[in-house]
């Protein structure tokens, strides 16, 4: 195992395409900051950064699944995966060793944009930068959760999928797909379970809020309705356990700083390391049964 991942990780070292999303991620982290700094300038009012500090894990998966295509396609088109096996090292061994590469080069993504963020984000915007953090503990904790767990989907499909194109192909697809339905997810959960609505008080009419009209408050009424899109029962139930597994979800929740739903329970610790187990498990069954010519 040490062998493979001193391999690994100077091969990693030497990968273009690792530095240079590295680089864009840092350049990125700049822009974020800078944008912060133009929204307070022009009297936007906010009480925690966490949007800001955490926007990478948005797209961590989607960097990920390009990377770990190319750098393990790579040892399929060059016979170095076929070395590493002839030479005896067990296929066990060499899932787990890549595994521990990508997940590693996770961390790197996430960072070198905290190194932007507490250089150039201080420098723009002073201490906010880390202040102004909601829940720090839990938000670390589920950005690497989900680290770990798109590394396990980005490692399984690149390890079952010789064709280094069709493998990349899969694993962007995939990694888009599952940032939707993680938003999905989210977005109705979060939802309140009671909204507001206002009516014309002469007339019973009802209307949306505008700026306009809610000047004219002795003209209209607001009053608290339920929420038809608040989840119910066994619906929400669903929605959780689906956020607690998908890493898409746990990513875009480290940016959210209100508290509509459990941000970091057990059952996101334990569905993040079944799900990690489950993936990386069937991909060593899968890939131990591949034919590597």
């Amino acid at each position: 195992m040490r062998n493979l991942l001193t391999a690994n990780f100077a091969r990693l070292w030497r990968n273009r395409l690792f530095w240079l999303i590295e680089a864009g991620i840092f350049v990125w982290g700049c822009v974020v900051y800078f944008l912060m700094k133009i929204n307070v300038r022009n009297g936007y009012l906010f009480e925690y950064g966490n949007t800001y500090f955490f926007n990478q894990m948005t797209f961590v998966g989607i960097t990920l699944a390009c990377l770990c295509s190319f750098f393990i396609g790579t040892e399929y088109s060059d016979g170095t995966m076929r070395n590493k096996l002839a030479v005896g090292h067990s296929r066990k061994t060499v899932y787990l060793a890549n595994l521990i590469t990508v997940v590693c080069a996770g961390f790197a993504q996430f960072a070198i944009y905290l190194l932007a963020a507490l250089t150039v984000g201080v420098a723009l915007m002073g201490d906010v930068v880390w202040s102004s953090l909601y829940r720090p503990a839990e938000s670390f904790a589920l950005a690497f959760l989900s680290i770990c767990a798109s590394a396990a989907i980005a490692v399984f499909l690149a390890m079952v999928i010789i064709d280094k194109s069709k493998a990349i192909f899969v694993n962007v697809i995939l990694s888009v797909l599952l940032l939707a339905a993680g938003a999905s997810a989210v977005k109705g959960l979060m939802q309140p379970e009671t909204t507001q609505r206002i009516y014309v008080l002469e007339t019973g009419e009802y209307k949306l809020a505008s700026e306009e009209n809610l000047y004219t408050e002795e003209l209209l009424k607001a009053e608290e309705v339920p929420n038809p899109r608040y989840l119910r029962g066994l619906e929400r139930q669903v929605y959780v356990c689906i956020s607690a597994v998908l890493p898409t979800s746990q990513a875009l929740v480290c940016s959210i700083e209100e508290e509509f739903f459990d941000r970091f329970s057990v059952l996101n610790v334990l569905g993040t390391l079944l799900f990690v187990g489950a993936v990386s498990g069937g991909g060593m069954i899968l890939f131990m049964r591949r034919d590597i010519k």
